[in-house]
């Protein structure tokens, strides 16, 4: 990745695959971080317990015993007093964790750090406090098995520990047949993780973090007791046909219909009608997959003579044999790229139209909080929008396509829509609500649980096709996981344009919203709007570069398009406490029917165009005199000096400079 000078508190991830912006070659899908559930103690990923095993330099200790934190070995790094080593742990005289010293907090001192008796504590009791330990200077006290049952005797190291720390001086005592009678032992808590960010392979063995997990992974899953499971692995469902919106998800009765679940365990009733853990490792395969909180039908398929079968009311779109082939998958994610766009210019538009600041001051009244606080959840749906469009693009570019940044003009559901800005009114909000919801919530079809009448409908086919035929796909893992993502996020969308209805329930439009006009009252509002306009058409032309690029752009770009994007987002603010709103006009080279649009060329010039006329505006923005936007004219420029700095790296050039404005700092890169 090109080594690029880290913004002003800017924090960077250690750990290089969440580093990695970008699908890495030959890793599944499951390496990815959005692939985890984000359950790793004890559950699903790793038993963060283990992490600890190596906490201190050159002892591995077992902290899955009830008797206590017991050390396996000892070996020399760093090395230890009186040739302590492995030959002093054995099973006939085993040696335990007796005590241990460190800062737990980041505001103790050395003099104050805590010493823990361990005497009595089985040994994830010790491990707790293991956790607690910050990195820095640690002391341990190790000791054969003490008795659990009666602390009178403690021993002085014990009370001496803290101080045995601080002085840097271990010691061993043995006894007379030289056995280990204590060990006093002192060292810096061993790092997880090496220099690049990577647990640490001389630390753990393959197969080491995970070795304690429920095995098989239907042992956990089962004994999820709280009618809980973490997003990814549900306990309740609604129904295939979604008569019935909750179900056992581990009934052992898989008839139809199926019985609505109980919502107790009283005396065992609901547990003895599930599988049982024998029946999920024979039969783990019956159960359905889940989308969108809906257990999912057998993939339809074209009868003879070509006839669907009853649900299938999209067959004839799928070609021979009921399945959609790569090629239609993909002429469909062209489709869906456009609506992706289409839609996050409508939301944004809509959050602008709300009368709110862009950050909310403490003296707000209530109208202005519960403006503000409706904008936001409209903002964060838009933001995921342009997640889905650049989530697309992967897609599409698995399956051989070029990058599409093109919008949609109409979007089909039951009635098509003609894609416009404007207000949130309550019709328009409405729309947005009927839109987002969920398949089984969207009235259209509740029977057909492939509705593509809402829009993640839209992706369910999709999804089903990789998933039957993964060998017709390439990257087929990761295509079904992508396409996953997006479905899974539309029941948030439309929690959220619900949650936007709550806010502004029994406030007039009058009162929330703004009075966007479309032409420009004075000449810097004019220009306001023509930067607006520069500074989409420079998003949009890194975003194509970005997309073109995949793994070479190493996520340079994307980042540098983040920037650009806050940017846009500053500016349109200003625009819409002007009482204007933004035009969010498409740049020549996307028009339908246009010479240049989508060309074969990837060389950035669209983007150098554009930021050289962004600079041009910037500097009759700032030869207006308001010593406001000339300093963000000043900040926005910057940035897209960076931008373009990235982009001639990634080529292997220098960059191309632009004359520098007369009115701002530098110059275009």
């Amino acid at each position: 990745m090109p080594e690029l000078p880290p913004p002003a508190g800017k924090f960077f991830p250690r750990n290089l695959t969440a580093r990695a912006d970008y699908q890495v070659r030959g890793n599944p899908s499951g390496s990815r971080p959005e692939s985890g559930v984000d359950n790793c103690f004890p559950g699903l990923e790793f038993d963060q317990r283990n992490l600890d095993t190596a906490f201190f330099p050159g002892l591995r200790v077992d902290f899955h015993r009830s008797d206590g934190a017991r050390v396996l070995s000892i070996v020399g790094r760093p090395p230890f007093p009186d040739k302590l080593g492995n030959g002093d742990v054995s099973d006939s005289r085993p040696l335990y964790i007796r005590a241990l010293c460190g800062r737990t907090t980041v505001d103790q001192g050395e003099e104050q750090a805590v010493v823990v008796d361990c005497a009595g504590m089985d040994g994830l009791d010790v491990w707790r406090r293991v956790h607690d330990l910050l990195p820095g200077r640690i002391a341990v006290l190790i000791t054969p098995l003490p008795d659990r049952y009666s602390a009178a005797s403690v021993p002085d190291e014990v009370n001496r520990l803290n101080e045995i720390r601080m002085a840097g001086e271990p010691e061993v005592r043995r006894g007379d047949n030289g056995d280990v009678d204590h060990a006093v032992l002192i060292a810096d808590r061993a790092p997880y993780l090496d220099d690049a960010g990577v647990i640490e392979p001389a630390a753990y063995l393959p197969g080491e973090l995970t070795r304690s997990l429920c095995a098989p992974w239907q042992y956990d899953f089962r004994d999820c007791g709280c009618f809980y499971w973490a997003a990814s692995k549900p306990d309740v469902t609604s129904s295939a046909d979604g008569s019935v919106r909750e179900v056992n998800f581990l009934r052992r009765d898989r008839g139809a219909p199926p019985a609505p679940d109980r919502s107790s365990d009283l005396g065992g009733q609901r547990t003895a009608l599930e599988l049982t853990y024998g029946d999920l490792v024979r039969d783990w395969n019956v159960l359905p997959v889940v989308l969108d909180d809906r257990e999912q039908p057998e993939p339809a398929a074209v009868g003879p003579g070509g006839a669907a079968r009853p649900g299938a009311r999209w067959s004839a779109l799928r070609g021979s044999g009921g399945t959609m082939t790569p090629e239609q998958v993909a002429d469909r994610l062209t489709e869906l790229a456009g609506v992706e766009h289409a839609l996050c210019v409508e939301y944004l538009y809509a959050h602008y139209s709300l009368n709110a600041p862009s950050v909310l001051p403490d003296s707000a009244d209530e109208l202005t909080r519960r403006a503000h606080a409706a904008g936001q959840e409209v903002f964060s749906v838009a933001v995921d929008e342009m997640r889905h469009l650049r989530w697309v693009n992967e897609a599409l570019a698995m399956l051989g396509r070029r990058p599409v940044l093109a919008r949609a003009e109409k979007i089909k559901r039951a009635t098509e829509h003609t894609v416009t800005l404007e207000r949130l009114t309550r019709d328009r909000l409405q729309w947005f609500v009927d839109v987002e919801a969920p398949s089984q919530n969207s009235g259209a079809d509740p029977v057909d649980p492939d509705d593509p009448d809402s829009v993640d409908g839209m992706y369910v086919e999709l999804h089903a096709a990789v998933v039957q035929h993964p060998e017709l796909f390439p990257e087929a893992d990761r295509l079904a996981h992508l396409i996953k993502l997006i479905i899974d996020e539309g029941g948030d969308h439309w929690l959220r344009f619900r949650a936007v209805q709550g806010h502004l329930e029994g406030l007039t439009e009058q009162q929330y919203l703004r009075p966007l006009a479309t032409t420009a009252p004075d000449q810097q509002t004019l220009r306001l709007l023509d930067l607006s306009d520069r500074s989409y058409d420079v998003l949009l032309g890194v975003l194509r570069q970005s997309f073109e690029r995949r793994d070479t752009a190493g996520g340079a770009l994307m980042e540098q398009s983040r920037a650009e994007m806050r940017n846009m987002h500053e500016l349109n603010h200003r625009l819409a406490a002007r009482g204007v709103g933004p035009r969010f006009t498409l740049p020549a080279w996307l028009l339908p029917g246009s010479p240049t649009r989508d060309p074969q060329a990837a060389d950035g010039r669209f983007v150098r165009e554009a930021a050289a006329a962004a600079a041009r505006v910037r500097e009759t923005i700032a030869a207006l005199g308001d010593a406001s936007l000339r300093e963000m004219a000043i900040r926005h420029q910057r940035d897209t000096d960076a931008l373009l700095a990235a982009l001639a790296r990634l080529d292997g050039g220098a960059p191309q400079r632009t004359p520098a404005p007369s009115g701002l700092p530098g110059g275009g890169g």
